[in-house]
C-alpha cells in the first residue's frame, strides 16, 4: 500500500505540475489541435469526389483522424524529454537517490501529465466533433468498453518507446535526434500519418506485428468500428506481449546504462 500511494503522490503532483504552468499547458494543447486542423482539412480535400478510400468512408476518415489527435496528445513534449533532460544536465544523479522505481516513477509522472492534458485535448476533440456534425460511433457498451482498453494499451505503448528512446541518451550527446527518429518511426507504423488501410500489402503486414499499431491504428478503427470483433481478442493479446517485452526491454537498457554513470562531488 506504501508503495502504491508513492507512485500515486508523482501521478498528482504531475497533474499539480502541468495544470500550474497554464501558457506551456494550453500552448501545448493549441499546438496539437492546430496540427489537427490541417491534417484534418488536407484529408477532406483527399476525399472530395471520393466516397471511399482504403475501405473508409469520410465519416470513418473523421472519426479515425480525432482519436489519432487524441491518442497523439496522451503523450507530450514535456513527457518527451523528461529522461533526456535529466541526463542531459545530470540530475539523474539525484533521480537515482530518491527511494523509488525510476521507470515506474517516471511512467506515474507520464500519467499524471496524460490525464491534465488528455481530459482537455478530449473537451476539445467532442467540440470539434459536434460543430462538423459527424456521429461518433462506438455504439455499444462492449464497443466502448474495447475502445477504452485500447487507449490504455496505446498509453503504456507509447510511453514505454519514449522512455526506451530517452534511455538512449547515455550513449549520445543529445536527444534531439533520438527524438525525431522515434516520432518519425511512431507516426508512420501507428497510422497516425496514413492509416494501416492504405499500405501496399507488405508493408501493412510488416507494420500489423509491429508494436506502433496499437498507439493510433488500434484504438481508432475500433472506434470507427473498422477492427472486427473476432480480431480484438488476439490483437489485445499481441499488445500485451509487446508491454511486456518492452517492458523488460527498458529494464535491460536501465541495466547497461548504469555502467555508464559517473557522478562526482558530494
Amino acid at each position: 500500500m506504501l508503495t502504491f500511494q508513492k507512485y500515486l503522490r508523482h501521478v498528482l503532483c504531475a497533474i499539480q505540475e502541468t495544470t500550474a504552468y497554464r501558457a506551456s499547458y494550453f500552448i501545448n494543447i493549441v499546438s496539437q489541435f492546430v496540427s489537427y486542423i490541417a491534417i484534418f482539412f488536407l484529408w477532406r480535400a483527399v476525399y472530395t469526389g471520393n466516397s471511399v478510400i482504403g475501405g473508409m468512408d469520410w465519416n470513418d476518415m473523421q472519426g479515425y483522424l480525432l482519436i489519432s489527435l487524441f491518442t497523439s496528445a496522451l503523450i507530450s513534449g514535456s513527457s518527451e524529454f523528461r529522461v533526456s533532460r535529466s541526463i542531459w544536465t545530470g540530475n539523474i544523479a539525484v533521480e537515482l537517490v530518491r527511494p523509488v522505481d525510476y521507470q515506474k516513477a517516471n511512467f506515474s509522472i507520464t500519467v499524471g501529465n496524460g490525464i491534465a492534458e488528455g481530459v482537455l485535448v478530449a473537451a476539445i476533440g467532442i467540440l470539434f466533433a459536434l460543430l462538423i456534425g459527424f456521429a461518433v460511433p462506438p455504439a455499444s457498451p462492449a464497443a466502448w468498453l474495447c475502445f477504452l482498453l485500447a487507449v490504455a494499451f496505446s498509453f503504456i505503448t507509447k510511453f514505454l518507446i519514449v522512455y526506451i528512446f530517452g534511455l538512449f541518451t547515455f550513449w549520445t550527446t543529445g536527444g534531439m535526434g533520438l527524438s525525431w527518429l522515434r516520432r518519425g518511426l511512431t507516426d508512420f507504423f501507428s497510422g497516425a500519418i496514413i492509416p494501416l488501410s492504405f499500405f501496399p500489402g507488405w508493408l501493412k503486414a510488416a507494420a500489423d506485428v509491429l508494436p506502433f499499431r496499437g498507439i493510433v491504428s488500434v484504438p481508432a478503427t475500433i472506434f470507427i468500428g473498422r477492427l472486427p470483433p473476432s480480431q480484438i481478442l488476439a490483437t489485445f493479446a499481441v499488445e500485451a506481449a509487446w508491454i511486456a517485452a518492452l517492458w523488460w526491454l527498458a529494464r535491460l537498457i536501465w541495466h547497461f546504462a548504469m555502467r555508464k554513470v559517473t557522478i562526482h562531488g558530494g
